[in-house]
């Protein structure tokens, strides 16, 4: 059965993909590339700060209320 055109792509970007992994593995064995597992930078690109999307959320206000201490001077 003879190679059709897409498959030949289709194992080209396979081998491709292949030898971008061994590359990043070797940078990364080497100390040129972080350890980033995130997925939002490119191998290589300089790592930006990340901020969170959420707000941060008001802290509920303690209760002032104390209970009534005893008075230490009171007679029994």
């Amino acid at each position: 059965m003879a190679d059709s055109s897409g498959k030949r792509f289709r194992e080209a970007k396979k081998r491709q993909q292949r030898e971008q992994k061994a590359q990043r593995k070797q940078m990364r064995k080497d100390g040129l590339l972080g350890n980033d597992n995130s997925g939002l930078f490119a191998p290589g690109e300089i790592h930006r700060e990340v901020i969170d999307s959420k707000p941060a959320q008001p802290q509920a206000p303690a209760t002032t209320e104390e209970a009534p201490k005893p008075d230490a001077n009171a007679k029994k």
